[in-house]
């Protein structure tokens, strides 16, 4: 059986993380269980340091169902969400999304960034930005829990 999805990309804080925490968003940790055991390729793309980033996904115990984690180098240097979901992509091995990838992200930056790389911009309701504003910003949806995310299986 083919994954659900040619990929999916997560943004960290607000989307699986409660805003300004290291707490898990509810049922974001099923999701990417389940992502991961349909062999969903799985990545992080985060304004946050890569370092920080990884060990908050090994804290919440999904580290291992992802491929890349991609953010601010080790630098401190932050070239921009836009930068930072093509350096995700290109670990994934993508360089061309296929239809129907989804990224989901809690700020307009997040929806700018997935669409700039063709990937399927999807809000989450959970997350700093109200749901409007995530429309306004162009997701093509704005998931009120994680498991809605399945309605939007690619075809």
């Amino acid at each position: 059986m083919a994954p659900p999805f040619p990929a999916v990309v997560f943004d960290l804080d607000g989307t699986l993380t409660v805003p300004g925490t290291t707490r898990p968003a509810p049922g974001v940790i099923a999701l990417v269980e389940a992502l991961h055991a349909r062999d969903v390729p799985l990545a992080v793309a985060t304004s946050a340091s890569v370092g920080p980033a990884r060990r908050v996904l090994a804290g919440l115990g999904v580290l291992a169902c992802f491929t890349e984690v991609a953010g601010r180098g080790t630098d401190g240097v932050y070239a921009g969400k836009d930068a930072v979901v093509g350096e995700a992509l290109l670990g994934l091995g993508i360089t061309t999304a296929g239809p129907g990838t989804p990224m989901l992200g809690d700020s307009p930056a997040d929806l700018d960034a997935a669409a700039a790389h063709g990937l399927v911009p999807v809000g989450v309701a959970w997350g700093a930005s109200r749901a409007d504003a995530l429309r306004a910003a162009g997701a093509c949806a704005v998931l009120g829990h994680p498991d809605e995310l399945w309605s939007l299986r690619a075809s």
